[in-house]
């Protein structure tokens, strides 16, 4: 999938982003799309600044941080 047909799936859908790595520099995280796809995303921790990130978030909150394999 093209990152803008990605993007605009994750505000079409809302799918919820689920943890799954956390080491001391970044959280990572992933969502299913509707049409099978998985999207992950790597969040710097530099970048959460005080902001605790939750353990589920909604993935349209995490579009910048998109990881493309």
């Amino acid at each position: 999938m093209e990152l803008n047909e990605i993007k605009k799936a994750l505000y079409k859908e809302k799918p919820l982003a689920k943890v799954i790595t956390e080491t001391n520099e970044h959280k990572g995280y992933v969502c299913g799309l509707e049409n099978g796809a998985t999207v992950y995303f790597h969040v710097p921790l530099s970048e959460m600044g005080e902001n605790e990130f939750d353990d589920e978030i909604s993935a349209q909150l995490l579009i910048r941080w998109i990881h493309q394999e």
